[in-house]
């Protein structure tokens, strides 16, 4: 296996909404190499099997629309329909006093404000009848290669020199086994790191997995749409193909809503525009998951088809410099409607990202709301 480390820098194209002092480190896999999945629960490979390094020009998305300039944003603007992904400037009640961004760590806060505003967001933006939130994912620590997520709700790794795990109370139990999932929110673990290797969460595979295993809530609400799945595969026929067209199950889709907690100084979130990456891009890989909210004892886990990138020479990547808490990037994981015309289903490869200088600023603080839409 080829570890070798390539760093290339590009020239940007000439349009002016590419003409960017932004660059930003990337990692993929190199060509030729197949990763080793990672032994921790939710996460991806190891950093030494990303040995292809690029310097990428980093378009940015200023100025961030509002939902209600969204539909009408200047040509290019990103939007979930074409790149995959879209940038919205939306506050939220807890963006303003009495609350502080200390007070993004509070889950009974989170659930009364947070989730209600950003499920309507998501509706407005997406036009999808339901959304569900399935989980709140805090990232507030410096990146290391098993972090936070390896011991979610007492599943993978036990920390060194601890015998026993320490004993949770009720309400941590209630955090990480029920739904949604509150992840990274340990008092004792802390939050997550950034991801600085280009991933997409879900292949097509993946995702239709996920709906099967991730929680009993997430089943029963997706009940629709594995009973049309199921029909179809019954019939010896393939969901990526006729599942759109079928008219069995209702269009779904998953999510994530990337949003700051304060401003971004370093590890901003980088996003390839969908279009721009070949078929032969798209690198499988297998992440471990455990199911969660069956019982506190329960280990069993599943492995979801991700992917992982290589880069080719027509890729674009955006972001939002110096990104603010009221600003917020709706980032496609999958979509049925649009399994089969595309490799990734909807979905868009993303990355945090090293801007040159900003090695010495303060860890980032960041909150993902992952959710499922549905038509």
């Amino acid at each position: 296996m080829s570890t070798m480390t390539t760093t290339t820098q590009l020239v940007p194209s000439a349009t002016p909404s590419e003409e960017s002092q932004w660059r930003g480190k990337l990692r993929f896999i190199p060509q030729g190499q197949t990763p080793n999945p990672s032994p921790h629960n939710f996460h991806l490979p190891a950093m030494v099997e990303f040995g292809d390094v690029r310097v990428q020009p980093l378009i940015d998305m200023r100025p961030v629309p509002t939902l209600a300039e969204l539909p009408n944003a200047a040509e290019g603007a990103a939007q979930l329909s074409t790149h995959g992904f879209a940038a919205i400037h939306h506050p939220t009640t807890m963006n303003s006093p009495p609350y502080s961004p200390s007070n993004w760590k509070d889950a009974s806060l989170l659930k009364k404000f947070y989730v209600p505003e950003t499920e309507e967001m998501v509706k407005q933006v997406t036009g999808a009848k339901t959304v569900i939130t399935e989980a709140l994912l805090l990232r507030s620590a410096i990146w290391t290669e098993a972090d936070a997520l390896a011991t979610h709700a007492g599943h993978g790794d036990q920390e060194k020199g601890e015998a026993q795990p320490l004993e949770k109370t009720q309400e941590e139990k209630d955090l990480e086994l029920g739904f949604p999932q509150f992840i990274g929110f340990s008092p004792r673990h802390g939050g997550a790191s950034p991801a600085p290797k280009v991933h997409l969460d879900y292949a097509p595979n993946g995702a239709r997995l996920h709906l099967r295993k991730y929680h009993p809530t997430m089943i029963a609400a997706s009940k629709d749409i594995i009973a049309a799945e199921e029909k179809l595969l019954a019939e010896g026929k393939s969901l990526r193909e006729e599942y759109a067209t079928s008219g069995l199950g209702p269009r779904w889709a998953l999510y994530s809503i990337w949003r700051p907690i304060k401003r971004i100084r370093r590890d901003p979130l980088a996003l390839g525009d969908a279009r721009t990456f070949l078929q032969s891009d798209y690198v499988p890989v297998i992440v471990k998951s455990p199911n969660l909210g069956i019982s506190e004892d329960s280990k069993e886990t599943h492995d979801v088809e991700s992917y992982l990138a290589r880069w080719s020479s027509g890729q674009k990547w955006y972001f939002i410099s110096e990104q603010e808490p009221e600003e917020v990037l709706v980032i496609g994981l999958f979509d049925s409607d649009r399994d089969k015309e595309t490799v990734a289903a909807g979905g868009t490869l993303h990355s945090s990202v090293d801007l040159e200088g900003t090695e010495d600023e303060e860890p980032r603080e960041s909150l993902e709301l992952r959710c499922l839409a549905i038509w």
